[in-house]
């Protein structure tokens, strides 16, 4: 049952994050505006919120006008409750399972604005790099916190410098994420990246036959730090197994 409550707490906030993603993309106010249907733009009601039950309730179609509701509204709910599961079960304190979890929906937040304008502000990874500041400062700083910082960044710096076909923001971001996830971390981190966003590439090309379109790498990116968090101790040991 308390598995279940994390969940759908977290949902609330995936809802919320969703719809503020959505907002500022379009310039819209995502504090005191209330929710409405993106097509008929009726208010929506207490009950066409309630995170996954609603949509499932509603069969994925807008109470209104009968307009299909984007799966993104669905996935983001997921997400934030499995954000929430994941901190949860964090070893720590309640204040480190509290800051994992403001990172991690940021992560999300920042994934689903890099969908839709392929554009990442520097105020988001700087909240991001604060709050892994924090993470890192109540435990105990190691040389593999500061290599974990550049292990994966600078390589892809020098990259980009020659190829400029990696952008800064995927770069910062995992050098912020480097800090915390420590140098196998972000190792592991940036591997089920290239594995997540090749899959899905692959899938595009064949699928879609669509050889141009640029992919938003952070949502592949917050994917492969869930994944880890999730499976930390599992994926370590197999780092370490793979590299003897």
């Amino acid at each position: 049952m308390e598995t279940i409550f994390v969940f759908f707490i977290g949902a609330i906030f995936g809802s919320f994050i969703n719809a503020s993603a959505y907002r500022i993309v379009r310039r819209k106010d995502f504090i005191f505006e209330r929710s409405c249907c993106p097509v008929c733009e009726h208010q929506l009601s207490f009950l066409d919120m309630i995170p996954i039950v609603s949509y499932f309730f509603k069969q994925g179609k807008c109470t209104y006008c009968k307009n299909k509701i984007a799966k993104r509204y669905l996935v983001a709910e997921l997400l934030g409750g499995t954000n929430a599961v994941v901190c949860d079960s964090i070893t720590g304190s309640i204040e480190i399972k509290f800051l994992y979890f403001i990172i991690l929906n940021l992560l999300l937040f920042m994934s689903l604005v890099d969908i839709e304008i392929k554009e990442i502000k520097d105020s988001y990874q700087l909240i991001l790099l604060i709050v892994a500041t924090i993470i890192v400062s109540t435990e105990k700083w190691s040389i593999n916190n500061y290599i974990g910082m550049i292990i994966i960044s600078l390589p892809l710096l020098i990259i980009a410098l020659i190829t400029k076909s990696i952008g800064g923001a995927d770069i910062k971001l995992f050098f912020i994420l480097g800090l915390i996830a420590k140098t196998e971390g972000i190792i592991i981190v940036y591997l089920l990246t290239i594995v997540l966003a090749g899959g899905f590439a692959l899938y595009k090309l064949i699928k879609e036959k669509n050889k141009k379109e640029e992919i938003a790498l952070v949502p592949f990116v917050y994917l492969a730090f869930l994944l880890y968090k999730s499976f930390e101790k599992h994926l370590l040991i197999c780092l370490t197994i793979w590299l003897t």
